[in-house]
């Protein structure tokens, strides 16, 4: 009987010990988790821009844009393509050793995360970011146009054209991102294998 009621204490006391060591809830630690590495990439992105853009001529800035567009998008429809795809899909090509599988696997496990990251991080950094370089090109616009009403003019007319293409890219290429969900996820996984290999 001593040992039969030493059981369920000792199983208390480990319970007990586990529940102090999780001092901070899984949800708060990804949280704050995302919101450094949300100021890192902003810090980064905004930097990078800022060296690209400064006295440079036009058509750099509008390059700048371009790259942040394609980049938010692309961000767009791999969160899509990861969250959308099938875990299935990938457990008979890593059984048969194909490069890039396993990382596939690993990238479906952790679909919701991965989503957050490329869709609302880098997504919207590269939005915010885009809109600070259509700024300094509404600047170069104003340069060459007299009077605060074009500026004005300016200012909508880039926002807009910002924010449609932004917009317009996402729930274009968001049908092709659920329909090839899994070549867009292998494809990604083959690519990051590049930089640091499967185990």
């Amino acid at each position: 009987m001593d040992k039969e009621e030493e059981q369920p204490k000792q199983e208390k006391s480990t319970k007990k010990k586990k529940q102090k060591k999780k001092i901070m809830p899984s949800w708060l630690s990804w949280g704050l988790s995302v919101l450094f590495l949300s100021f890192a990439l902003t810090v980064l992105f905004s930097f990078l821009t800022e060296i690209s853009i400064k006295g440079s001529p036009v058509y750099i800035c509008v390059i700048v844009l371009i790259v942040l567009l394609v980049l938010n998008i692309g961000c767009d429809v791999l969160a899509n393509a990861v969250i959308t795809c099938q875990l299935d899909a990938f457990h008979a090509m890593a059984s048969n050793k194909i490069k890039g599988a396993k990382r596939a696997v690993t990238l479906c496990k952790n679909a919701t995360k991965l989503g957050s990251i490329f869709a609302d991080v880098i997504g919207d950094i590269c939005g915010i970011v885009s809109g600070a370089a259509g700024a300094v090109l509404v600047v170069y616009i104003s340069a060459y146009a007299d009077g605060n009403i074009w500026e004005i003019v300016a200012s909508i007319g880039v926002s807009a054209v910002i924010g449609a293409l932004t917009v317009g890219g996402k729930a274009i290429f968001k049908h092709f991102a659920m329909k090839y969900n899994k070549q867009i996820v292998f494809s990604f996984a083959k690519f990051t294998t590049f930089f640091k290999k499967e185990k």
